[in-house]
């Protein structure tokens, strides 16, 4: 975890002081600090950390910045609650998809969730590209299928003969298979 950098967003000073002491010892820093929750998305949209450290009570929509953030996937959330300040609701892993810890925090356990955190975010993102790859591809399939059924409307062919002339085209042309077919779609071929 050495070299993870973060973004904290926590009002209290104690509090604040604890997590990136403990944080800082696992090789961690902290990559700057939100007054409120439209500054603390503003930091992390431009610093883009490993991590969002977010207390509940600090000033805003905490769920809603929260959500922004995983929404866009910017990064993983860690949320902090101090039951000791007693004013705000208690969070559970029902209102947020992010991780809910109450302060104070044993240092053990907060690197040990920050590690853990950190490594499911990548590990989502990575199937997040993964799936977005097989959507294109699958995209592309589509676009092939309906060109080669124009083709085989067009030249009344049977399906095969009707794949292979959009091939043969594809590698006489030195064009992809997919953009051959989106152009033939198009009526440009």
């Amino acid at each position: 975890m050495d070299g993870l950098e973060y973004c904290l967003g926590i009002p209290g000073t104690t509090e604040r002081k604890a997590v990136i002491s403990a944080l800082s010892l696992a090789g961690m820093y902290c990559a700057g600090e939100g007054r409120d929750c439209p500054h603390f998305l503003r930091l992390v949209r431009s610093v883009q950390p490993h991590l969002a450290i977010m207390e509940i009570s600090l000033p805003g929509n905490v769920l809603e910045t929260a959500a922004i953030i995983d929404q866009e996937s910017l990064t993983a959330v860690l949320l902090l609650e101090n039951k000791k300040a007693g004013s705000y609701p208690t969070l559970s892993m029902r209102d947020s998809p992010n991780m809910v810890l109450s302060l104070p925090v044993n240092d053990q356990v907060l690197t040990a969730v920050v590690d853990v955190l950190y490594r499911e975010f990548q590990r989502r993102k990575k199937l997040q590209g993964e799936l977005r790859a097989l959507k294109e591809r699958l995209q592309g399939r589509i676009v092939i299928e309906q060109a080669k059924g124009l083709v085989m409307k067009k030249f009344n062919l049977e399906e095969q003969q009707a794949y292979r002339l959009l091939q043969k085209k594809s590698m006489e042309l030195r064009m992809p298979l997919e953009k051959l077919a989106r152009a033939v779609l198009q009526g440009k071929l």
